[in-house]
């Protein structure tokens, strides 16, 4: 909201429930924005007894009928809100005479501001998101809804507002006018996948129009693109119209290969809009069909749901072995595996993800020796290596290095032994991790004539960097997280506790008026309850990002309990 400069609504929905107070969220939201938090209307009643809302800007009085229509009806003000009422839009007076030098010297001369300098000074204040207006609604009700819609129309800034755009020309990014005659560009910035009649692609339309039958170029993906019939949407509605002009959105159906992020165009044309950045999904588990058979299924339905949702991921991690789907929160999960229920027929057990742990050396171990000898009556397998291994700095990776000098192991037989060292990598020797930033080192060998074969050396590579692995101070690693939690500043020290309490170490903080930003870096094994954790803690009003930063050593105690747990799985696997 803030990087794009978009307007901020609130809107306080579910005023019909007993447990929702509206005095209260304002309250919270004022102490969160400052009093740049401005309600424009106020509920009647509350619980079941909510039935309307005053309109603070001309002080209307509204009632509904329950699960109508969901047009208001005026009526006489209640006499037990004429004085909230007065003192609300006095405050809101203040609100809208302060986003503006001009309108504020009116307010001092004149003690008050008149209903058409109001609306037009409101309207600015939101566009300069100086001012944040907060609406009252019942959306199951159909309570408020229509004086929510005429606000959103009256206040947004129209799409003739914006001038310019930033875009993207190769390696160079650039700002290019928005105008009706330029040539015509959109970007996809949705997709829905219907059952039983394909993809629907929903675009906002930057410069020009889009027809149906036009000419156009996917400039994201190189290929071409005509639009068949074209959509205005209305709730679940799709109204057929013949093109989508300048500032609108639209949809259009069964496009070739356009998708979520695609920017399309007149041909011809080189840039195009850069994509949307979606945080770091914050919470991940591992899920397995409930019914054998069902794998193909999961990817398919995922891979759909993808479309429409680019902000979570389903992949397979092959170091964990385990399938993982990672969103933006415990609900957004329960939302994703509900649809794959509901329009897939599949259903998934879940599980908390493995950690991805790797193993590492702390030390050299030099001329490490093993000899492979097999000898089964007919021909015969024999390979001898010598080795030497030592660590390499954290990231980077494997090294294998040739220094056979005299031919005492034949040529073809040395990459073999590159080749058996690389699988036991990525099996795995402490716990069953994959093992990084090491070097080995062919230094030395021996060769028969008759029995040397490939798989000899590949098994004698395995064998010999197993046994030079636990003479060189094995370690396992642990992926550290990048974590930013915002919160009040009443629940900072209790989340600095709990940080403290999952092995993190604060790296600082970055106050934010009433919100306090707390950076840390906590090990990822730490944070698989976190999301219910920070909730609880900050009664639900604080939130965090997450991001990947490095991998560090275990302490000796938890890396105990990982290979004692691997050791356990490891024989419930094989019994």
């Amino acid at each position: 909201i803030d990087e794009f400069n978009i307007p901020r609504f609130f809107v306080v929905n579910g005023l019909d429930k007993e447990n929702v107070d509206f005095e209260k969220i304002v309250a919270q939201l004022k102490e969160a924005y400052g009093t740049s938090v401005a309600p424009l209307s106020i509920p009647i009643g509350s619980g079941a007894g909510f039935k309307g809302v005053v309109d603070l800007l001309t002080k209307q009085a509204y009632e509904y009928a329950p699960e109508g229509n969901g047009a208001g009806k005026k009526i006489d003000m209640p006499s037990e809100l004429a004085g909230k009422v007065d003192e609300m839009r006095s405050a809101l007076m203040e609100s809208i005479a302060e986003s503006d030098e001009n309108l504020m010297n009116t307010y001092f001369e004149n003690g008050e501001l008149s209903d058409d300098e109001m609306k037009q000074g409101l309207a600015n204040g939101v566009a300069n998101n100086f001012i944040y207006p907060l609406l009252s609604v019942c959306a199951t009700g159909n309570i408020g809804t229509d004086i929510l819609f005429d606000t959103i129309v009256n206040l947004c800034p129209s799409p003739e507002a914006r001038k310019e755009i930033e875009i993207t020309d190769g390696a160079e990014t650039k700002k290019v006018s928005c105008s009706p005659p330029e040539k015509s560009m959109a970007f996809v910035f949705k997709t829905i996948s219907e059952e039983h009649v394909g993809e629907l692609n929903i675009f906002r339309v930057f410069n020009g129009k889009i027809a149906t039958g036009m000419d156009l170029a996917n400039v994201t993906r190189g290929s071409g693109e005509r639009p068949g019939t074209l959509y205005v949407l209305r709730g679940k509605e799709k109204i057929e119209v013949n093109e989508i002009g300048f500032g609108d959105i639209g949809g259009v159906l069964k496009l070739k290969d356009t998708h979520t992020n695609d920017t399309l165009a007149a041909k011809g044309q080189s840039f195009y809009y850069p994509p949307t950045h979606y945080p770091e999904p914050l919470v991940s588990i591992a899920i397995t069909p409930k019914s054998k058979g069902d794998e193909e299924k999961i990817g398919i339905g995922f891979s759909k749901l993808h479309e429409e949702d680019v902000s979570f991921s389903y992949t397979f991690h092959p170091d964990i072995r385990q399938s993982i789907l990672s969103a933006m929160g415990d609900i957004h999960i329960e939302i994703i595996l509900e649809n794959l229920f509901k329009r897939f027929k599949v259903s998934v057990e879940r599980e908390q993800p493995k950690i991805s742990y790797r193993e590492t050396i702390t030390r050299p171990a030099k001329y490490v020796e093993y000899t492979h000898k097999k000898q089964t009556g007919g021909a015969g397998q024999f390979a001898r290596v010598f080795i030497d291994l030592e660590p390499l700095e954290r990231g980077s990776g494997y090294e294998f290095e040739d220094k056979i000098v005299g031919g005492v192991i034949d040529q073809p037989f040395r990459p073999s032994v590159d080749k058996g060292i690389k699988t036991k990598m990525e099996e795995g020797i402490l716990a069953g991790y994959p093992i990084v930033d090491v070097k080995v080192s062919l230094v030395d060998g021996k060769t028969h004539p008759v029995d040397s074969k490939d798989i000899a050396f590949q098994i004698a590579g395995r064998e010999v960097f197993k046994k030079a692995f636990e003479a060189a101070s094995p370690i396992l690693l642990e992926p550290i997280v990048d974590l930013s939690v915002t919160v009040p500043d009443d629940y900072t020290g209790d989340i600095m506790g709990d940080l403290s309490s999952r092995r993190g170490k604060i790296s600082g903080m970055e106050p934010d008026g009433k919100y306090q930003t707390i950076k840390a870096k906590v090990p990822a094994s730490e944070l698989a309850t976190y999301s219910q954790s920070m909730r609880s803690l900050t009664q639900g009003r604080g939130f965090y990002t997450r991001s990947f930063s490095h991998y560090e050593p275990v302490p000796p105690d938890v890396t105990k309990k990982v290979i004692e747990k691997s050791r356990r799985n490891t024989e419930q696997e094989s019994s």
